[in-house]
């Protein structure tokens, strides 16, 4: 199944997209190091996640429509271009030595306005480069290289960190983003035809009404969205927050921080090549809300971990499980999605993974910078998986709530 997805359009994309998460990832912890090095603090930590994730919550939506009208190789390719230019800011105002915080976030508020253009194009456009029958497995072997990229990416990035400099972290991520770029533009794509014969601009505001609607109307959506909603406000800021959980909790530095990034890449690669073995995609919406309840699980123990060493392996366990959430929320977001809705459905899962986290990441980090990293982060995982038990109770066992 898997070799059968990795052909033509998919490989070219995925071989491209590869290298660019690489880079993405290493960033990413770069930024997180670089605000945690120049401030010392759990706030500027979840305000910097913030700024990258908040803008989501005004443009997801009208990308998501956007992208059922417009043509979405185009929008992804000039998502690409602008976020060049961001990566190159951060790696020029680094190198010289003339970065600040309120750069830091500044920049990254910029990424948050470039990223949903990127998102709501490429989550849309993977399923046309395949057969439907594939999408699962293609929807999986992207996660795989995203997660792939978790270990590469940090240890990588660790590496410049530690000897270079961060800033040389952003221009590897500036540089990867030529591949994507051109692979986009080598797509053999059918034309775009728009999907309606009225002004491209006109009904924009009826066409974000009607998608609001058919989500929550969908018998599977309906509960899908607000549950992620919550799981990744409560859990998936650790990640923006290792900086400070490694220095503080573990008494660790940049190198300390990619390992415990990497292990979780580790777990997500293990979850994203058990998400592509599977041949079909009953109960896949059982096994990722039983999966929320175990990562929520696994995020407080992990933090109530008093040896570096010993957490490690929790934090890949956690990885893997993670993955099954994120990946497996997406696959029936999509499977459960009509043709002419996917843009708006799509966008919305896509914003609801990135503004919870920040939402969550500021909450938890000005709570760590009163009480410590330990105890928030022990409490959110806590009440993650308990709320998702309850789920587990009323939707988990119905195979009637999964379309697919």
């Amino acid at each position: 199944m898997i070799r059968a997805t990795l052909r033509g359009n998919f490989a070219l994309f995925t071989a491209a997209n590869s290298v660019s998460v690489v880079g993405t990832w290493v960033q990413r912890v770069a930024v997180g190091w670089l605000t945690w090095d120049l401030t010392h603090s759990g706030t500027w930590l979840g305000a910097v996640s913030m700024a990258e994730f908040l803008p989501a919550l005004v443009i997801a939506p009208l990308t998501g429509v956007l992208s059922d009208r417009f043509d979405r190789r185009r929008m992804a390719v000039a998502g690409q271009c602008l976020a060049t230019a961001q990566a190159s800011a951060l790696a020029l105002l680094s190198i010289t030595g003339h970065i600040t915080a309120a750069m830091v976030f500044a920049l990254q508020l910029f990424a948050g306005f470039i990223q949903p253009l990127i998102q709501s194009a490429r989550l849309v456009l993977v399923p046309t480069l395949v057969p439907k029958e594939n999408m699962g497995n293609a929807v999986a072997i992207t996660s795989m290289t995203f997660n792939i990229a978790r270990i590469i990416g940090p240890a990588f990035s660790g590496l410049l960190i530690t000897t270079i400099g961060a800033g040389y972290s952003f221009l590897v991520n500036a540089v990867s983003y030529i591949g994507v770029i051109a692979a986009l533009m080598a797509l053999k794509l059918p034309p775009h035809v728009p999907r309606t014969d009225r002004h491209p601009w006109a009904g924009i505001w009826d066409d974000l009404a009607e998608g609001w609607r058919y989500i929550f109307a969908h018998p599977t959506l309906h509960w899908l969205i607000p549950l992620i909603t919550l799981v990744s406000s409560l859990l998936w800021p650790l990640t923006d927050l290792m900086a400070g959980v490694a220095a503080e909790n573990f008494g660790k530095g940049a190198g300390g921080l990619a390992v415990l990034t990497s292990a979780q890449g580790v777990g997500a690669l293990l979850g994203g090549l058990y998400l592509a073995s599977r041949k079909h995609h009953n109960g896949l919406h059982r096994l990722m809300v039983r999966a929320m309840v175990v990562n929520g699980l696994l995020v407080a123990l992990f933090a109530s971990m008093p040896v570096f060493w010993a957490a490690v392996p929790v934090l890949v366990v956690n990885g893997m499980f993670s993955v099954m959430v994120g990946s497996g929320s997406l696959t029936v977001t999509q499977i459960n999605s009509e043709e002419v809705m996917r843009g708006r459905t799509v966008s919305l899962w896509y914003l609801v993974t990135r503004v919870g986290p920040a939402l969550g990441g500021m909450a938890l980090g000005s709570l760590a910078s009163l009480l410590g990293f330990r105890t928030p982060i022990i409490a959110a995982g806590v009440l993650a998986a308990a709320v998702a038990t309850v789920f587990v109770f009323k939707y988990g066992g119905s195979p009637k709530v999964d379309q697919a």
